[in-house]
């Protein structure tokens, strides 16, 4: 109690929404005003003011002059929303909103199929795209794009406990026109962009746009093989992007329109990559040795899965202290080594062997249309999405390859369709919504390979216990999800300052999952082959990376609810899960007085539950459906102080989140041994003396959450050539009661299995401020246009952790990002734009963390395992970035 009365003390002294910048004609530059801006939160086109929940609104104008060009960058400019690509995808977001999070990507950092569903849902154009796979492509030629906070399972849907995405693009009109513009920068940016509206008739009209856009990577990778001259200079975070979205309207009359769109890209990435900080020395022994030798190639040799051979950093290792540094050329990539040399290189520096290369190709098809008939609007859309992504996911930055994700989705397919009708009655006192929705999308074949043999084996595979090289194959899983919903909401005017809103949704969701995993250990002989229950031997050698390796064992890796592993014969399992829940909303808003609103939001959430198709343990298959309910209470106010426009909003909520669906991860050992052979116990596995093991991330429901949080925002405009905003959030999330049992076959986390108390990783604060200033029409007498400096910073805390199992030096730190813009509208009044850009103007160095809110520590293998030794690590942030952008309108 006591922490919301100081919560809700915060909300008062400073107001919350995001920014709600004007939107205006991009055509005509115009001084920034408290102009409308308009949504479809409701599934009608409303103020934004108006809309009894938070949102962060923006159009492109915005977009552009706050550098915003993926759903990634919305995190910089919308208060509660923190938005990262997966620790190995550069081409996969994680979402978070108020809280509620995406999965990380699951074992290997590789593939997660269609096995859970986001927490976050993000439309684009009315189409839902269900998998964050594949949306980091460019941000362009929209309308506008809306975030709301808060769960969405009204008129969204499922899978919006913590909000929603909405972005549209522009639709095609009457009147010819269109631009083109070409943007330059360092890194090797360039960028081609342009639009065409073209009327074809009186009521046929077509758009196109295009957007090219090529930029090499910031983290320079300085991999080198002394012994076969080998070098990786592909710089990390690099990327290709083509797309292109084709519109064609119909509108016979003002009462029906039909709009048929075609939205294709295709991405190709040069992959994330991590940075070494530097490392950190713990007190528990490494399989006999000091603690220091935890950490790969530092007191033992190793051959990695491309034949490099390394000997140790250190000649001399005891079970007290390492010494004499190894000057052989051979222990050139033992990673001690490599961390010194990155602390020379700079930050934005690896040396990572293999790059985490990765390309996609996305299509969506779309066929909308609206019709009026008096009081009444009806809609129809339908779509179909596919694409393909194939890709690479490596170990962490290391200058060795011992553990390759080869993941793959061949051919996903989604079809979907949702009726739409809108009304009023009772003299225009209810606004009434009721629809219908339909959702279907398969995956075969998805899952891919993982190659993995550990430094902690010592030298190349060999065929004896522990120093085995394993092969995981989850190519054969396949995947069909399908949902149904019907919903209703209705607004009452009760006084015509005072409105109620209620709405309902009942969602039934079919899951099926087919599961075939099998492994290969290798090198192999029959005396190995007999220590793995129910293996097939194989005398056929195995052959990766041109390296031939005689023999192997053949196994299934799915077991039985006692974590004993099924006979090859029957490794496949095919999983039908249906899930069911309704979910509502309840609103009171009342204008105070003109243009300030207040308003009192309660709703429910509901996320689907899941198939892990990943994990082995029968038992450990599937994952409940997670449920929230939210209060909020909030204040929307245009007013004026002293003749100063200002825009104060807040808003102050509370979550009770159940059956949290929860990635933890748990180190299945079914099929690993002690270092030397033997038994993998939790002694062994928590001092690092396990091989053969796999982190599988299991999903489990923790019982019960409890998530605080207050959002704010002010603007103002103190002169016709200034606008100021301040916007931001504070976020209390924790988990009330998390206790787990470990499924058989599993060992525990070093954590332990009592979670409760302990937070959710997010950042607690965020804050971003804006400051923008038209220096008027044709500056110091220049034929410039209008001339507009825009100066944007960001600000976040350190990441919310439970540290118990972790060295304090992986706790992250706060950091603050400023950007400038420099634009010139109309130059010489013919509809030539420039514009001057530089983002994080002080150079910062800023990291990612890791999906539990940690630094990276390698080898992964004892990650989160306390008083062992590790290598600290974090993928960076862009440094400095500058560029020009040349456009011209028609």
């Amino acid at each position: 109690m006591r922490k919301a009365l100081a919560l809700a003390f915060l909300a008062i002294s400073a107001p919350a929404t995001g920014p709600a910048w004007a939107q205006t004609d991009s055509s005509k530059p115009q001084v920034a005003a408290l102009e409308k801006i308009t949504v479809t939160a409701r599934k009608r086109v409303e103020d934004e003011q108006a809309v009894p929940i938070s949102i962060t609104a923006l159009d492109q104008a915005d977009l552009d002059k706050l550098s915003i060009k993926t759903i990634e960058d919305l995190k910089y400019v919308s208060p509660s929303v923190y938005i990262a690509p997966t620790a190995f995808r550069q081409d996969t977001l994680n979402i978070t909103i108020r809280g509620q999070r995406n999965f990380d990507a699951p074992s290997g950092g590789g593939n997660p199929g269609l096995a859970f569903d986001t927490a976050s849902a993000v439309y684009k154009d009315g189409v839902y795209y269900a998998r964050a796979l594949g949306l980091t492509g460019s941000l362009f030629d929209l309308d506008n794009v809306a975030v709301l906070k808060g769960p969405q399972g009204t008129l969204v849907g499922r899978n919006s406990t913590g909000g929603a995405v909405l972005y549209n693009s522009r639709t095609p009109g009457p009147d010819l026109g269109g631009y083109v513009q070409a943007t330059v920068g360092d890194y090797g940016r360039a960028g081609l962009q342009g639009a065409l509206n073209l009327p074809l008739s009186d009521t046929v009209f077509f758009r196109a746009a295009l957007n090219s856009e090529n930029q090499k990577g910031y983290i320079n990778n300085f991999f080198f093989d002394p012994a076969s001259g080998r070098r990786n200079t592909q710089a990390a975070f690099g990327f290709k992007k083509l797309a292109g979205i084709f519109s064609l309207k119909w509108q016979p009359d003002e009462t029906f329109d039909l709009v048929l769109r075609a939205d294709v890209s295709s991405e190709h990435d040069t992959g994330s990559t991590y940075h070494d900080l530097g490392f950190f020395t713990g007190t528990v022994a490494s399989n006999g040795r000091t603690s220091i030798c935890n950490i790969p190639v530092t007191c033992l040799p190793f051959t990695d899965l491309r034949g490099q051979v390394m000997q140790p950093y250190y000649l001399t290792s005891t079970a007290t202290s390492v010494s004499n540094p190894n000057p052989s050329p051979q222990a050139y990539n033992a990673i001690l080594a490599s961390v010194l040399r990155e602390q020379n290189y700079g930050f934005w520096s690896a040396e990572q062997d293999i790059s985490n290369l990765s390309q996609g190709h996305y299509q969506t098809y779309s066929a909308t249309a609206n019709k009026s008939f008096d009081d009444i609007d009806v809609r129809l859309m339908a779509a179909y999405r596919t694409f393909d992504n194939t890709g690479t996911a490596v170990s962490r930055g290391l200058p060795f390859e011992s553990n390759t994700y080869n993941y793959n989705f061949p051919k996903y397919e989604s079809w979907q369709s949702e009726l739409t009708v809108n009304g009023k009655a009772l003299d225009n006192k209810l606004l009434w919504t009721t629809g219908l929705f339909y959702f279907n999308e398969r995956s075969p074949n998805d899952g891919g390979f993982l190659y993995q043999f550990l430094p902690g084996a010592a030298g190349p595979p060999t065929a004896a216990a522990g120093k085995q090289f394993s092969i995981t194959d989850w190519s054969n899983n396949s995947e069909e999800n399908s949902s149904y919903a019907a919903y209703a909401q209705g607004t009452y005017s009760i006084w015509s300052d005072t409105r109620f809103t209620a709405g309902v949704r009942y969602t039934y969701d079919e899951r099926f999952a087919h599961i075939a995993t099998q492994s290969i250990r290798t090198p192999a002989t029959p005396a190995t082959n007999a220590t793995l229950t129910n293996a097939v031997f194989n005398p056929a050698s195995f052959t990766y990376n041109g390296i031939s390796y005689a023999g192997q064992s053949n196994v299934c890796l799915l077991t039985n609810a006692n974590g004993v592993t099924l006979p090859l014969s029957q490794c496949a399992a095919d999983i039908r899960k249906s899930y069911h829940k309704p979910t509502y909303t309840l609103a009171l808003d009342h204008d105070l007085w003109d243009g300030t609103l207040v308003y009192a939001t309660m709703r429910s959430g509901y996320r689907s539950g899941g198939i892990n198709t990943q994990a082995q343990n029968i038992s450990a298959l599937t994952a409940l459906p997670e449920q929230v309910q939210d209060y909020e209470i909030g204040v929307k106010s245009d007013w004026e102080l002293a003749g100063v426009p200002l825009r104060t909003n807040f808003a102050l909520y509370e979550t009770s989140y159940h059956n949290i669906q929860v990635q933890q991860q748990v180190p299945n050992v079914t099929l690993a041994t002690a270092i030397g052979g033997g038994q993998c116990t939790q002694a062994l596995f928590n001092a690092g003396n396990c091989v053969g093991f796999l982190n599988e991330n299991v999903t489990l429901n923790a019982k019960a959450a409890k998530i605080y949080g207050v959002e704010w925002e002010i603007t103002a405009i103190p002169t016709d050539w200034l606008t100021l905003n301040a916007s931001g959030s504070y976020i209390d999330p924790r988990y009330t009661d998390f206790t787990f049992i470990v499924p058989a076959g599993y060992l525990q986390p070093a954590s332990g299995t009592n979670l409760s108390g302990t937070p959710i990783p997010v950042p607690a604060w965020q804050t971003n401020e804006t400051a923008t200033v038209n220096f008027g029409t044709d500056l110091g007498g220049l034929p410039l246009g209008d001339t507009t400096f825009t100066a944007h910073y960001y600000w976040q805390s350190r990441y919310l952790a439970d540290l118990r199992s972790f060295n304090p030096l992986q706790r992250t730190f706060a950091y603050g990002l400023l950007n400038f813009r420099l634009e010139f509208t109309d130059i010489g009044h013919v509809g030539a734009d420039l514009a001057l850009f530089m983002n994080n103007v002080a150079n910062t160095e800023a990291c990612l963390p890791e999906y539990n809110g940690v630094l990276n520590s390698a080898p992964n293998g004892t990650f989160g395992s306390p008083g062992t030794s590790g290598v600290l690590q974090c993928i960076p942030l862009a440094p400095r970035m500058t560029g020009v952008t040349l456009g011209y309108k028609f």
